[in-house]
């Protein structure tokens, strides 16, 4: 499985919309690509909102996939009864 686009350790408000940013710079150059979770340790609300953003927005719906979710990526989904 290729990994196009990897998250950081720390997604958190103070750092979502420059990879809101990075990403749709990224989905401008492929019709489908991955986005690896695998490294995200520390997630906020707005990291939440940003994964729901990739997952749900017309300009991200059938050309991003979420891979390997981290635990907290998870929990915190779990917390907020998200299905990602």
């Amino acid at each position: 499985m290729n990994i196009d686009y990897a998250l950081p350790e720390l997604l958190n408000k103070s750092n979502v919309l420059e990879y809101l940013k990075a990403i749709r710079q990224h989905a401008n150059k492929s019709t489908k690509f991955n986005v690896d979770c695998a490294q995200v340790v520390s997630i906020d609300s707005a990291g939440i909102a940003l994964l729901l953003e990739l997952k749900t927005a017309a300009e991200f719906i059938n050309s991003a996939t979420l891979i390997n979710l981290s635990s907290s990526i998870q929990e915190l989904c779990q917390l907020y009864q998200i299905n990602l």
